[in-house]
């Protein structure tokens, strides 16, 4: 049994096992009463679904293949094309709703009252939808160019139809994919912890002229349910950031290395790490209830009273 095979099988199942019941309390939590109504509540809300789907589509089917070679998608075209069209709609909502909620974070925390009222419930809802409409559109591609392939003798994948669509697909994956939403992530990531470390200063707006001078304003408060749901956003951020990035680094890599020759040892190794890097990518959907309980105190109490009433 080969070192990847057991990755998949033991590790797969495990990942999944932990990934399903950190969605299921993260939706208990954030469909309490208490936090419902706040948008990057409700943004935690879609991520939950959105990462329990992914497991049960994307990993559980990798599982089947890398860990019990089980191709379930190379036999029937329509389930093949449907497994992939799924997989990029829910792999691309995932990291975009998370920017949302960063986008939330950063409106939520500026200074100015005009920006903050822009933080609304409708607002987080009509952008969460439009943003499913628009992968939902965007990715029926996979739908026509995905195709079961034989690769040897009797032997078939499901996979993307060589040639320019595959181009396609390793240029989206990598921008699309591996280099703008992280970038996204950081920087109003980075606008937002910029927001709280201003929230205490003094604002203060002077009007000059001839005959006088005025000075007003106070940074206003950052409530203590929002100042917790910044803390698990930011750690999300950061440990989607750490688990994508080696996808991110293969892909790169692959672009560089493509008119190279390689051998059939170096061929096998890049196979392994970009196996290795695809696995690490499902750490994210997985663990954020367990980073939400340590990070947040109001979680930790939502969650006990949730089981107490139980």
């Amino acid at each position: 049994m080969s070192t990847l095979t057991l990755i998949y099988r033991y590790g797969g199942l495990t990942l999944l096992t932990l990934g399903s019941v950190s969605s299921i309390l993260n939706l208990l939590v954030f469909t309490s009463s208490t936090l419902r109504k706040n948008p990057c509540a409700i943004c935690f809300i879609a991520m939950s679904i959105i990462d329990l789907l992914y497991l049960y589509l994307s990993l559980l089917l990798t599982i089947f293949q890398n860990g019990f070679n089980m191709n379930i998608g190379s036999t029937n075209l329509v389930f093949c094309r449907s497994f992939y069209y799924l997989g990029l709609i829910l792999g691309a909502l995932g990291p975009t709703y998370l920017i949302v909620a960063s986008i939330d974070r950063t409106l939520v925390t500026s200074r100015n009252a005009g920006t903050r009222r822009k933080s609304t419930r409708r607002l987080a809802i009509v952008c969460l939808i439009s943003l499913a409409l628009f992968w939902t559109l965007f990715q029926i591609h996979a739908l026509i160019y995905i195709k079961i392939i034989e690769i040897a003798p009797e032997y078939f994948i499901c996979y993307f139809q060589p040639g320019a669509y595959t181009v396609f697909i390793t240029y989206y994956s990598l921008f699309g994919v591996g280099i703008l939403p992280p970038l996204l992530m950081t920087i109003f990531g980075f606008l937002t912890v910029k927001n709280i470390r201003q929230i205490h200063r003094p604002i203060n707006h002077s009007h000059s002229s001839t005959l006088n001078t005025m000075t007003v304003g106070r940074s206003f408060t950052v409530h203590s349910k929002d100042r917790q749901l910044i803390r698990m956003l930011i750690v999300e951020i950061i440990i989607y950031l750490i688990a994508r990035f080696p996808s991110t680094i293969v892909l790169i890599y692959d672009q560089i290395t493509v008119n190279q020759i390689k051998s059939a040892d170096r061929i096998s190794t890049e196979q392994f790490i970009a196996n290795i890097t695809y696995f690490m990518g499902f750490i994210d959907s997985s663990v954020a209830c367990y980073t939400n309980m340590i990070v947040s105190k109001n979680f930790r109490a939502e969650l006990k009273r949730i089981f107490k009433c139980r």
